[in-house]
């Protein structure tokens, strides 16, 4: 397909006012900025107060003495003030590091609060080390663990704060950024999917410009053809542009140069077959580089950690729900006839098969009603989905929707079938039906749960399961993992797309 544009050299009526609108910009950006800063000093001010307190509490106890904040007479006070200050800069690095810093959000409120906690843990070990070799030793561990947990809740109880705040003027908004797509191809689609779903990200989609799409695309609206897109800019205050035709070289090229003077983002989604390259390393074979196509960066000492993880905390969850696993097996045999466990055949990494276990959640016959429900299958691709089973008891249906028929896959996991983070594992006719792309899923162990259950669960449509399930499988990380396990957690609680 080839796209047009108008350059500004030759489209002279097409003059934009650059000034005028790179300052609405920045008074958009400056009004952010002050938010962004007046969280951090709050933050600043709450994590202060946490170590002081608990500074004072531990010398009034040790001393005898009333408590009497920031008196710098205090026993002690210099030492503490240093691992304060250590500490502080640290964290704040880290916080510069890891983007915490914007008002606007780019991602969930769990992978922020994430991150905080990440970033808060390291500035208290390094702080803890430094101290040692600086000799400065002579610190409370009570007050140090201490400051380490409500610190961290204090920062955390800001955060969320900060986002209740930002939604709700991303809502009116005030702090939304305003957003023009160019191109409304299979890539563009997809994006304006994503903006309009996740509304934490603070986008309001001005419309798209295309030369071939022509009707508005899930509620967004057409703006006219691509050389159209000067009149776009004089007519809206647009912050950002994205462009999803990387592919049109010479139209990328003159759209960056002609709206260099303008104070706007400008994004370029890569066409890369990014689910589809895996993951690459860059190395040399001699002199001449090379990229080489990794399957997963799941292996090593990483895939070692994993799996040490895996058997660790698989180990303590079987001892924690103990009593959980006894109730559920009481209330599925005074619910119905059959047994308590429903062992079912999946296949596992590398297409191995193995078997999986489950709380029994339907009728004991219930593979032989299968064939009569088929053509009520709910889900859109080979796997079975009915929202309204009748198969299902009705303990079994508590059970689903709450995860508890999945607590005995923890069996699996010590075993070595799962892992505790992983793509489901599918049932062998499944398999059957699967192209050499869906076959990656089976590159990596199974798991109880993973980025499918954390993004809808069963409300995901197959080809929905199979992109999350290959994103997992080309950028996993120990990080990851716990991310998807955190996140998991109120999904589960919730009992949000079980069925």
């Amino acid at each position: 397909m080839n796209y047009q544009y108008a350059s500004v050299q030759a489209k002279k009526e097409h003059y934009i006012p650059t000034l005028e609108i790179n300052k609405k910009i920045q008074m958009k950006r400056n009004y952010s900025s002050l938010l962004a800063v007046s969280f951090l000093f709050f933050e600043v001010l709450a994590v202060s107060v946490v170590f002081f307190l608990l500074y004072d509490y531990r010398i009034t106890q040790e001393f005898n003495r009333d408590i009497t904040f920031w008196n710098i007479d205090s026993p002690r006070f210099s030492n503490y003030m240093v691992f304060f200050l250590i500490s502080s800069v640290i964290y704040t690095i880290l916080v510069y590091r890891y983007q915490l810093y914007r008002f606007r959000a780019s991602s969930g409120l769990a992978d922020e609060l994430y991150k905080v906690i990440q970033a808060f843990s390291f500035a208290i070990v390094l702080t803890i080390g430094i101290s040692f070799l600086l000799k400065y030793t002579d610190f409370s561990r009570l007050v140090v663990v201490s400051y380490w947990s409500l610190a961290i809740c204090a920062a955390c109880t800001i955060r969320g704060l900060k986002r209740m705040v930002y939604i709700q003027l991303a809502k009116r908004g005030a702090l939304s950024k305003n957003v023009v797509i160019i191109g409304a191809g299979k890539f563009g689609k997809a994006l304006m999917e994503e903006l309009t779903n996740y509304s934490y990200l603070g986008y309001h989609i001005v419309g798209f410009v295309d030369d071939h799409e022509r009707n508005d695309v899930h509620h967004n609206k057409y703006l006219g053809p691509i050389s159209n897109l000067r009149e776009v800019l004089k007519n809206s205050l647009v912050e950002e542009i994205i462009i999803t035709i990387p592919s049109e070289r010479d139209l990328v090229n003159r759209l960056i140069t002609d709206l260099r003077k303008l104070d706007i983002n400008i994004k370029i989604v890569p066409d890369l077959y990014n689910l589809v390259m895996s993951t690459v390393q860059i190395g040399n074979i001699n002199s001449l580089p090379v990229v080489t196509l990794v399957k997963t960066p799941m292996r090593g000492l990483g895939l070692v950690t994993k799996r040490f993880i895996d058997i660790l905390a698989s180990a303590l969850a079987i001892i924690l729900v103990a009593p959980v696993f006894l109730m559920t097996a009481v209330a599925i045999k005074l619910d119905s006839k059959g047994g308590i466990i429903y062992k079912q055949q999946r296949i596992g990494k590398n297409g191995k098969p193995f078997y999986m276990y489950k709380f029994r959640s339907m009728v004991s016959n219930a593979d032989s009603l299968l064939t009569q429900l088929e053509s009520h299958n709910e889900a859109d691709g080979i796997a079975f989905k009915m929202k309204d089973d009748p198969r299902v008891t009705t303990v079994g249906r508590f059970i689903r929707k709450y995860s508890i028929d999945e607590l005995p896959q923890l069996f699996n996991v010590l075993i070595g079938n799962m892992s505790l983070v992983g793509p489901r594992p599918p049932l062998p006719n499944e398999v059957e039906h699967y192209g050499d792309w869906e076959w990656r899923r089976l590159e990596v162990l199974p798991g109880i749960t993973g980025l499918w259950q954390v993004s809808g669960r069963s409300d995901l449509s197959f080809n929905q399961w199979m992109h999350l399930d290959i994103y997992y499988i080309e950028n996993w990380s120990i990080a990851f993992d716990i991310k998807i396990l955190l996140k998991t957690i109120p999904v589960v609680l919730k009992g949000e797309g079980a069925y």
